[in-house]
């Protein structure tokens, strides 16, 4: 997701703020066959955020997936890592695993002409640069005490996540930011929680009806039917996780939650308890009477783009990422578009740093002169069994019909029949 230094459509760009900072891109699609391994990569960043956020049970074994095309790869672990930029830092941050260990984890401050460690672990140990400005000052008390937390973290657990657990917060930054800024959302997801602080109570109702406007529904109207969340008809733990999670006591706080694809809740807190909201539809008939329609009665189209509202909502308060898999999964292909257009182009989002990546068979974003710069487009190829991605960042592509020469394999990452 960083930005080349291609002139085109140069609000995409999120721009730093000091010199070390790195121009970063908001927009960005997938492309590649089926099983080129657009799914894997987009898996692989799901197991590594949970793996951060939850960690593994104590004589537990981690349910990581090793690359099974090569006998090397059976007893070698498995690497990970994320950069990223969150409260005007940019990290690195990663881990090597197997199914039985964590054998190095790292944590590095990262900009242009920056590379400095902020803790590393090996198999001699955590070491800290006490001299970061993250951990400098810190107290000789507090050394001591991250430092007996190092040694005694569970050589299945990472250090990130015994820190949160044991509540140091020195790097919690870099925990929030896996925790409430990267989210990930799948095809088959069934059960969403999002939650979010809105500036107030109507915030939410302008922006469902806005959007709903915008994307042309036949819609005149919203409403919501109320209801006691422990009503709710959904698995107790699923239950039980919304209530852990959601952020009680701070003004503007609700949640949204996807049952199926046809049940969705806004969550709202009333004096300590938590009340549901469902969405209901109102349409005119021929007499300009409302007739109030379920969800479960609009078409998938419909469904699919309500569902990205609480998308659409985080992205356009900051600070988020979301990555999905299959985008176009029942939208038509122009909604798709304006789906794009509607985060790069609309005003809601102007000066927003967000990002939305999503993995798609859709050519028709290909229209880069119109929707997307080159270094928004990825194409992932499979080869021996093995995905690799490439981007038409320094492409000579720009008068070029880029979804004719993508069907007719210019760039690989399609179908070999």
């Amino acid at each position: 997701m960083i930005a080349s230094d291609e002139a085109r459509h140069s609000h995409h760009v999120v721009k730093g703020r000091s010199e070390k900072d790195i121009d970063l891109l908001r927009t960005s699609v997938i492309y590649g066959a089926n099983e080129a391994g657009k799914s894997n990569l987009i898996k692989a960043m799901a197991f590594a955020r949970e793996f951060i956020i939850k960690g593994v049970e104590k004589n537990k074994s981690i349910d990581v997936i090793n690359f099974k095309l090569d006998k090397n790869c059976y007893q070698k672990p498995s690497r990970f890592e994320f950069e990223f930029r969150y409260k005007s830092k940019q990290f690195a941050y990663g881990f090597s695993v197997d199914k039985s260990k964590v054998y190095d984890e790292w944590l590095f401050e990262i900009g242009h002409h920056l590379e400095v460690p902020i803790f590393e672990r090996d198999d001699f140990g955590i070491r800290f640069n006490f001299e970061h400005d993250i951990l400098v000052g810190i107290g000789e008390k507090n050394k001591q005490r991250m430092e007996y937390e190092a040694e005694s973290t569970r050589e299945n657990l990472l250090f990130l996540t015994n820190c949160q657990e044991r509540n140091l917060k020195w790097f919690s930054q870099v925990y929030e930011w896996f925790n409430f800024c990267l989210t990930i959302i799948f095809p088959n997801s069934k059960v969403k929680f999002l939650p979010l602080i809105l500036n107030n109570e109507t915030d939410i109702r302008v922006f469902f009806d806005k959007i709903l406007e915008l994307f042309g529904f036949n819609i005149k109207k919203r409403d919501h039917k109320a209801f006691d969340f422990e009503t709710l008809e959904m698995p107790a733990t699923v239950k039980k996780s919304i209530k852990e999670d959601f952020p009680y006591g701070k003004t503007g706080a609700i949640a949204f939650i996807s049952i199926n694809e046809e049940k969705s809740y806004v969550i709202t807190e009333k004096a300590g308890d938590l009340k549901a909201l469902e969405l209901v539809i109102l349409r005119n008939d021929k007499e300009g009477d409302e007739i109030p329609f379920e969800l479960s009665e609009e078409s998938d189209g419909t469904r699919r783009i309500i569902d990205f509202i609480p998308m659409l909502v985080s992205l356009s308060k900051g600070k988020s990422v979301f990555v999905i898999d299959e985008v176009e999964r029942s939208l038509h292909v122009l909604l798709i578009k304006k789906l794009f257009e509607l985060i790069l182009n609309n005003k809601l989002f102007k000066n927003v740093e967000s990002q939305l990546i999503a993995s798609t068979h859709e050519v028709y974003l290909l229209d880069i002169k119109k929707l997307l710069r080159k270094d928004e487009i990825w194409f992932i190829s499979k080869k021996q069994g093995e995905s690799r991605a490439y981007s038409l960042a320094n492409a000579d592509v720009d008068d070029l019909d880029l979804a004719k020469g993508y069907i007719n394999g210019r760039f690989g990452a399609t179908p070999l029949f």
